[in-house]
């Protein structure tokens, strides 16, 4: 008995490890993209504080959950954030409870890592995607805002609200827009003012939305005219969307093959059994859901492919960024 359990670890250990080898083989390339693009980010940080004088732009942190939730599924209000956390919590709760009674607490508490993660990882690549997009259109998006800026007599909230009308062919970036401008006509005071930039620079979360959005408070706030900050942002942009063509295609087929994946093994797994080893319908439900080794290879391969899926939209899907 201990040696087949033995044999049994050994070969689940071989198995995880073949899948991060693979994670690994697939994204390697990406890595390196991503690596410059940190490093690159850590000397415009300086850069950006320079800019922004006594008004620094802050890496979000726990209290932007609800605008994250708001970006990535529409979902508003104040509390959002708070009432994500403490449903995700009872959803692993309510797992943990039934695994625990069901096969004991071991099972119990990684189906509770499990399933109280997956929701906030399934959020951030859900708001990893749309940022990505949204900075694929950043060339058509910083063009326009300048040229509306320049016929708008350098007036940087009528240059939003036409940017906003007029852009084509970029309907998150035009989303985006329609709601700062209305954001902007809406607000109070300065506080609302830098809160409706500080949403729109956290929907792109690049280093150059991050310039943008310094630039949107200086030209709103200050009155201070940014035509060349705009025009040397373009030329950035513009550099960095040549670069990104390169290598679209290769990250593009390996989140093809991410998506399918999981869908088409689960298929596969269940034809094999019922198909080569004579299992019924019933006893292959049983066998996956009704037993421990069964219900834990389950949690196991679902939570790994929501990780391949945070790894391929934060790693092989490369945002448009200088």
């Amino acid at each position: 008995m201990t040696d087949g359990f033995s044999t049994l670890r050994a070969v689940s250990i071989a198995l995880y490890g073949m899948f991060l080898a693979g994670l690994f083989v697939m994204f390697s390339s990406p890595f390196a993209g991503a690596a410059a693009r940190i490093s690159a980010r850590a000397r415009l940080r300086g850069i950006k504080k320079g800019l922004a004088g006594d008004r620094p732009f802050e890496e979000p942190g726990s209290g932007s959950l609800s605008a994250m939730l708001d970006l990535a599924f529409g979902i508003k209000g104040e509390s959002s954030g708070q009432i994500f956390i403490l449903a995700s919590l009872v959803l692993g709760l309510v797992v943990f409870l039934i695994l625990t009674l069901r096969f004991g607490p071991g099972l119990g508490i990684f189906g509770f890592a499990a399933f109280s993660t997956a929701p906030y990882l399934i959020m951030r690549t859900r708001l990893q995607d749309l940022r990505v997009d949204m900075s694929r259109e950043g060339e058509q998006l910083l063009t326009e805002l300048l040229n509306n800026y320049r016929i708008g007599h350098y007036n940087m909230r009528e240059a939003i609200e036409r940017t906003a009308v007029t852009i084509e062919e970029a309907p998150i970036s035009k989303r985006m827009l329609l709601d700062l401008s209305r954001q902007l006509n809406a607000a109070a005071g300065d506080a609302q003012i830098k809160d409706a930039i500080e949403r729109f620079r956290l929907a792109l979360d690049t280093s150059w939305g991050d310039l943008l959005a310094a630039n949107l408070e200086f030209a709103e706030l200050d009155g201070i005219v940014v035509t060349e900050s705009l025009v040397d942002l373009v030329e950035s942009v513009g550099s960095a969307r040549r670069w990104l063509e390169q290598t679209r295609r290769e990250t593009s087929d390996s989140s093809m093959v991410l998506r399918i994946l999981f869908p088409a093994m689960c298929v596969l797994i269940y034809v094999g059994a019922t198909s080569a080893f004579g299992m019924t319908p019933a006893r292959f439900l049983h066998n996956q859901f009704g037993t421990a080794t069964g219900v834990g290879w389950a949690v196991g391969l679902a939570f790994s492919y929501v990780l391949s899926l945070a790894a391929s939209a934060f790693i092989a899907r490369q945002k448009m960024d200088i």
